[in-house]
């Protein structure tokens, strides 16, 4: 999968030397957004909780066009809010062609960008929801909160998107050569993860005024520590018709752990929503499982995580929208422990949330 990568990669490279003539320097503009929230909790222990939360990034993004046809840009994304080990977001170049289009550096990989799971118009979401700002996970419950095999991360990475055959059909793989840290400097090492690859299928298109999106995605990555090999799968469609849009995928983690492990991560997860959209209202209910095995030392127990949410949008004016949503979430596993001891027992934490805020993009 790596000589296909590379491959296709010096194909769209090839045009880029042989052919190309001066073109306009590139020019950096200025976008980003802005997520204000405000939320109370009503947690298992009986506390209620209200919390805030912000999230902002800020784009310097620009491109330029050759006299061939390939176009180069540059994207960074600084961090809005106070990040100590992450200040820089993400922060990559991109060249696309008539052959598809390479991304390098720091930027998710096709497992995260091409995929589907359920559609979702709320604050929290469901696949990948934002639940543990509001319902502590106390017992560190790992169970799987999306279904996309994106575990690769913003780690520095070569990815080839192709361009869209037949309106309606593209494929991607991303290559990974380390996830020693974000920015992943000099040589890798074996213990951390590493030689991660991953690869979508997906399908979009309509039928008989119903629109069909479908992806299918793989991930690998090997680790010589504890951890072992892991296997990432997950599949995803979504029906749309007359605004209604009906849909979910499936998610499933296999990993080798090596002798000394003492948890094997083997983890699924599905989720399923329906959302309808008129004018600038929209409204979505959905829900996610996902679990995992637990500890060596549970009797093989299971960590699960559910969430629920109804949630409702209505954009208010380009570039400013209001969301809230009231949200179900709760952490369980069979372990040999309690919220505030070591004796045997089952652990929960669920809590319900209402959300509301502010969303501005620029």
């Amino acid at each position: 999968m790596k000589k296909i990568l590379f491959g296709t990669t010096a194909l769209v490279a090839a045009g880029l030397v042989t052919t190309a003539q001066a073109a306009d320097k590139i020019k950096l503009s200025v976008g980003g957004y802005m997520n204000q929230e405000v939320g109370i909790a009503d947690n298992k222990a009986g506390e209620t909780n209200v919390n805030l939360v912000s999230n902002t990034e800020v784009f310097f993004k620009g491109s330029t066009t050759l006299d061939n046809g390939i176009t180069i840009g540059a994207d960074i994304q600084l961090e809005g809010n106070s990040q100590a080990g992450d200040q820089i977001d993400e922060s990559y170049a991109w060249i696309e062609s008539s052959w598809g289009k390479v991304i390098l550096g720091t930027e998710n990989g096709v497992g995260d960008l091409i995929t589907t799971h359920a559609p979702a118009v709320g604050p929290n979401g469901i696949d990948g929801s934002n639940s543990t700002f509001w319902v502590s996970n106390a017992s560190s419950n790992n169970a799987r909160t999306s279904i996309d095999v994106a575990g690769s991360g913003d780690h520095e990475k070569i990815t080839y998107i192709s361009p869209k055959l037949l309106d309606m059909l593209q494929a991607g793989v991303s290559y990974t050569p380390s996830l020693n840290g974000e920015d992943a400097k000099g040589v890798s090492t074996t213990v951390a993860t590493h030689d991660a690859v991953e690869a979508t299928v997906l399908l979009d298109t309509t039928v008989g005024g119903v629109g069909i999106r479908t992806s299918s995605s793989y991930a690998h990555a090997s680790n010589t520590g504890a951890t072992g090999s892991t296997k990432q799968f997950s599949a995803g469609l979504n029906l749309s018709m007359a605004g209604f849009t009906l849909g979910g995928g499936y998610g499933r983690t296999i990993t080798k752990p090596n002798q000394a492990a003492t948890a094997s991560g083997d983890g699924w997860a599905y989720n399923i929503g329906l959302s309808y959209a008129t004018g600038p209202y929209g409204i979505s209910l959905g829900y996610h499982h996902g679990e995992a095995e637990g500890n060596a030392g549970d009797n093989g127990s299971n960590e699960k995580y559910d969430t629920a949410e109804l949630g409702f949008s209505y954009e208010v004016s380009t570039g400013i929208d209001f969301k809230s949503g009231v949200s179900y979430t709760k952490f369980s596993e069979d372990v040999e422990l309690t919220e505030t001891s070591g004796g045997v027992g089952e652990y929960e934490s669920d809590g319900w949330v209402w959300v509301n805020g502010i969303y501005l993009s620029f």
